[in-house]
């Protein structure tokens, strides 16, 4: 009898498009994004994200985000004799310990199961980009234990990086101060951000104006992967309603960074649509 395949589940920060999730074979647990003064929203791929921008920006608290349930998390567990859980950064959501909690309630009924839970450190793109890694080496038919110490090594090396060209969600958030972000407004900054390599954020660099931002994000992709063998990188990037600009992007990086084999662009669900807002980018590599 053929050995099952080992099952995907992401939280619904990790952006896919119908096509990828259907290739990984994904499993989703949804979290939902409550605009204040407005509607909820399910991520589960149904949201109108337009509506959604426009609401979050006539509202003067903006909104908040609740992660699965335990019980969401262990549904999709109980269906699966072995599971790898990709979840967003458990420094940005409570979704990472939701996961572990249900691992642990699922293993304690059923101990032949075998679950693990991955905390990206990362969002969006770098948890595609972590599924699409889990994908390749189940592909590959490595065994469960085989591949998690793969994994936690690429997670180490992982790089996420974003720019975001409507900073309001992020002030509303309380991830960046007024003063912040009015002075940035001021001065037209467009900041390239990323993970600190512990899944929290830093600044990375200033750029003034997105079109600048945009060049001095090829700059800095290109600069972190000078190292690497040509057409050896793959790079998934999401976009927030804006594809031309996502378009435009892809074509410079592959002709900027000569490592880069592969980008897979993936538009922004609700959650990652909370924070990137319209003209976001995030990168991942």
């Amino acid at each position: 009898m053929e050995k099952a395949k080992i099952r995907l589940i992401v939280d619904s920060c990790c952006d896919l498009t119908p096509e990828l999730k259907t290739r990984l074979a994904a499993e989703v647990a949804p979290l939902k994004v409550r605009v204040h003064g407005g509607a909820e929203y399910v991520d589960d791929g149904t949201a109108d994200i337009p509506v959604l921008i426009a609401e979050m920006a006539s509202s003067k608290q903006g909104a908040s985000s609740a992660c699965p349930s335990m019980e969401e998390y262990a549904e999709h567990m109980r269906r699966a004799g072995e599971c790898f859980v990709v979840t967003l950064s458990s420094k940005l959501s409570g979704s990472y310990n939701a996961a572990r909690a249900a691992a642990q309630m699922v293993a304690e009924d059923c101990p032949e199961k075998k679950i693990h839970v991955f905390d990206s450190q990362s969002a969006s793109a770098g948890e595609a980009l972590l599924a699409l890694f889990l994908h390749d080496r189940i592909q590959e038919g490595l065994r469960f234990e085989e591949i998690i110490p793969l994994a936690d090594a690429f997670i180490a090396k992982l790089h996420t990086l974003f720019v975001l060209e409507d900073l309001g969600n992020f002030v509303k958030s309380g991830r960046l101060s007024k003063a912040s972000g009015l002075l940035a407004s001021v001065l037209s900054l467009c900041p390239i951000m990323g993970d600190n390599g512990q899944g929290d954020i830093k600044l990375v660099a200033k750029a003034r104006g997105i079109q600048n931002s945009m060049r001095k994000l090829v700059e800095t992709v290109g600069a972190m992967t000078a190292d690497a063998r040509e057409k050896s990188v793959r790079l998934v990037l999401a976009f927030c309603n804006c594809p031309d600009r996502a378009q435009a992007l892809k074509e410079a990086l592959m002709d900027k960074c000569r490592a880069l084999r592969e980008i897979i662009l993936v538009p922004t669900g609700a959650l990652s649509t909370m924070y990137a807002n319209h003209g976001g980018i995030i990168v991942a590599f």
